[in-house]
Parts: structure tokens; sequence; C-alpha cells
């Protein structure tokens, strides 16, 4: 795709440092080239010259690459000038290129956007450059980019093949009748659901991969004052929390993320379960039960001070409202206060519990380690094969998975062959919006303008 005006931007992060980097990529780079350096340097030579100003005087001394077209990031002619990272430096170098006609500032995430549009990245690809970007952990930096390297796109291009192999089997029987093109219905079927189980694995794995990017969500719940701010404090090694002696402190959920070598785990406080009339605190237990649908794993703080039959009365009550497929780790807090073994655990066979003291710290590395075992045994199994998957994607891949259902049961009813092509083809478009074949301009907008301007 051609455009008439070339971009500019700094592409290393604003403020002092070591090293600034200006990129530059368009029609006009190559004169940008001759104006700032008085030559086009050697293509992909790390070339040492000074940078000069439109008139000719030094302005920088450092490093020019230069990437000709096709053979660069975005398909187009790129410079890239690595100089002194002093930000006036970089913005008299701007203002000065900014002078060449048709040269202007590039948008948040043009450059991506250009490469795209030049066929360089499919739009799976683009968008995985800002999850590796802001991943936070090793294992999200991998599964971001197996996605750029385009392991996803593979998986959702197979997917697309299927679905044409089914089409033109399906556009032939309606467009040439008289060919008499045989439609297999037991093998038609068995290939519908064929797809449908890949996408279900590809949707799975997608998931996988947000949960390793955006970490596995802990809650912290338990009674009123048994300690949940005080151990959400220990593991965060701060005090975001305020903590007091007063039942009902906390009235809204508080989140933060922790990492455990390398992995990411959202911690979220909750208001504690008590019976109150405040309405404030009431929003906030109801606040408290949404976070423990959406959490991976939960902790139940109890006050191990208290007599046997109370916590015995505290667990059974919350366990008997929580989803048995929630994984949920009980910790008896205040152990430093009260060190008698707890029996409470005797008929709690399925549950791991632990004696801790958000107070001192004891068992909180315990604690870590838990989590992080929990985490692995997730992930770890599949970490080589996990991809990072974006919400609009993994929304798309659920509707797909719903339309796949929804053609074999009309496909079952009535046999219908002109309701299959439509559905086959309105599939094949949904696909097709998740690799960036058919996307309107809205959305394209929407996706890049949330990359960093030198991106």
């Amino acid at each position: 795709m051609k455009f008439y005006d070339t971009i500019v931007a700094q592409a290393t992060p604003y403020g002092r440092s070591g090293i600034g980097i200006l990129r530059i990529s368009g029609l006009q780079a190559k004169y940008v080239a001759y104006k700032i350096l008085k030559k086009i340097p050697p293509a992909r030579y790390a070339y040492y010259t000074p940078f000069l100003d439109i008139s000719g005087l030094v302005i920088d001394e450092g490093i020019a690459v230069w990437y000709p077209k096709p053979f660069s990031f975005t398909g187009e002619d790129i410079l890239e000038l690595q100089g002194h990272g002093n930000p006036v430096i970089l913005d008299l170098l701007i203002k000065n290129i900014l002078c060449i006609k048709n040269v202007r500032v590039a948008n948040p995430g043009e450059f991506t956007q250009r490469a795209f549009l030049n066929g360089k990245l499919d739009l799976i690809q683009s968008e995985s450059i800002i999850k590796l970007i802001h991943a936070d952990s090793e294992l999200s930096i991998k599964a971001a980019l197996r996605s750029l390297q385009g392991f996803f796109s593979k998986k959702i291009n197979d997917l697309i093949k299927k679905i044409v192999e089914m089409r033109m089997l399906v556009e032939a029987n309606i467009n040439f009748p008289e060919e008499n093109v045989d439609i297999n219905i037991h093998r038609f079927a068995k290939k519908l659901k064929m797809i449908f189980l890949n996408t279900k694995e590809i949707t799975k794995t997608g998931k996988l991969g947000n949960k390793i990017h955006e970490g596995m969500k802990v809650v912290i719940i338990g009674p009123s004052n048994s300690g949940k701010s005080s151990l959400y404090n220990a593991l965060l090694l701060n005090n975001s929390a305020i903590v007091t002696d007063i039942q009902g402190t906390t009235r809204d959920v508080l989140h933060d993320d922790i990492y455990i070598d390398g992995i990411t785990f959202q911690i979220t406080d909750t208001a504690g379960f008590r019976p109150t009339n405040n309405i404030i605190e009431k929003i906030g237990i109801s606040k408290t039960w949404e976070q423990i649908e959406l959490s991976d794993h939960i902790l139940f703080v109890v006050d191990n001070t208290l007599p046997k039959h109370t916590k015995r009365e505290i667990l059974l009550q919350f366990l008997n409202q929580v989803s048995y497929k929630k994984n949920i780790t009980i910790l008896f807090n205040k152990c430093d206060i009260s060190q008698k073994k707890s029996k409470v655990m005797r008929f709690l066979k399925k549950y791991i519990g632990i004696r801790i003291s958000a107070k001192t710290g004891e068992g909180i590395n315990i604690l870590k380690m838990r989590l992080k075992k929990q985490s692995l045994n997730s992930i770890t199994c599949n970490s080589e094969t996990v991809f990072l998957a974006r919400r609009r994607h993994l929304k798309i891949l659920e509707l797909v998975i719903q339309k796949i259902l929804h053609t074999q049961n009309t496909w079952k009813m009535d046999k219908n062959i002109e309701i299959l092509a439509e559905n086959l083809k309105n599939i094949q478009n949904m696909l097709n919006e998740i690799t960036g074949l058919v996307t309107s301009d809205t959305i394209l907008n929407s996706i890049f303008s949330n990359f960093c301007i030198g991106k």
C-alpha cells in the first residue's frame, strides 16, 4: 500500500538515557537521509556518522541504519538514527526532519499499522507486539513472541483453509447441480465436528496465554478481622490496605500485582464476611462474591485464635456456598499469637491448610510456593505451545464456536445446502476478522491507537 506522507517518531522511551532512537518511514526517508546525513548509508549496516540540521550544522553523532523497501519492518524505506538519549537533541532532530516536505509525526502504532497494511504482518502478529512490550513475566514474553512468530496465525489459517475446502464443495453443488457433486453427509458432519473441536482447543490455549499475561487471579477472603488486609500488605510488601481492629474496615475491592519467580499474580483484597446493616459494607460484601466468581484461586483467611467449633462453623458455611471447582487454600492466620496446631482440617481433606502470621511473615513463603505450584500446574505443561490471544480474538472464537454449533444443528434438521453455504461463509468471515483479512478501518484505528508513538 502506498502512503504519500513520511512519518517520524522517537522509538525509545521519553526521558534522558544513554541512547535515543528515531525512526523515519516512507517515501521521503531517502531525502531525510540526504539532508541529515548527506548520504544514504549502506543497507542494513551500522554506519557511524554526524547528524546534521537543515543548514548543515552538527547536532549529534551516532549510528545510522538504512533499511530499503521492501526489506524493512514497515515494507517502506526506513531510516533509523541512534544517537544520545538527550530529549533536547532528539527534539531538535525531529524539528529539523519535520521541515522536510510531506514528513509528519507518526500516530500511535502507525509503524506497525503500515507493516500490517503492507503485508509484513497479519493482524494477530501486529497485536502481539503490544502484548510483548507490556509483558511482565518470562512466560508472558515467550507466549507473546510465539504469537508474533505466527503460531496463533497458523492455527487460525488452518481453520480457514478447512472451511474454504468445505465451502468449495458446497458452492459447487449449488452452482453446478448438473455435475452431481457428491456431498458425503457423514464425512461432512465429521469435518465440521473436527473444526469445532480445533476451535475449542485454540480458544482454550488462547485463554491460557491470557492468564499467563494477566496473571492468576488470587482473591483474599474471610470473616472480618481475620487478617485479610494484613496478608494483602504482606504479599505486596507495602501498606496499601488500611488495617485496624475495627470490623468492616475494608469496604471496597483492592487490586495489585505480585511476581513470584517471574510469574504474575493479581492479588485482590475484599470486604470481610459478617452480618451488617451498613449499606456500604453490604455493597462491599456483594463485590467480594463477584471477585470469588472471577478468581482462579481463593485464599480463605481464618483467625486461628478463635475456638475450634467457631472456625469449623465459619469454614463449613463458606465452603457450602462456593463452587467445588474453585482452588482454595485455607490460611490459619495469627499463628504468632496462637501456636496451637489446628485440628479443624480433619474434615477438609480436599483442601490445603497453611499456618501463617501476616504480622511476622511466618508461612508467607510457604504460601507463595503454593501459589507458584498451582500456577505452574496449569501453565508449564503447555508453556511451549501457548500463544497470546487478545480479548477481541477470544470473543470472536467464542462466536465461531456458537456459529458452528448452530450450523451443525440446522444442517441435521433440514439438510438445506443454501443455508449451509451461508453459515460456512459467515464462519470464514469471523475467522478472517482475527487475522485482519476482513476488518473495518474503525476497528483497525482502535487497535493501533493503543500502541506507542514510535511503534
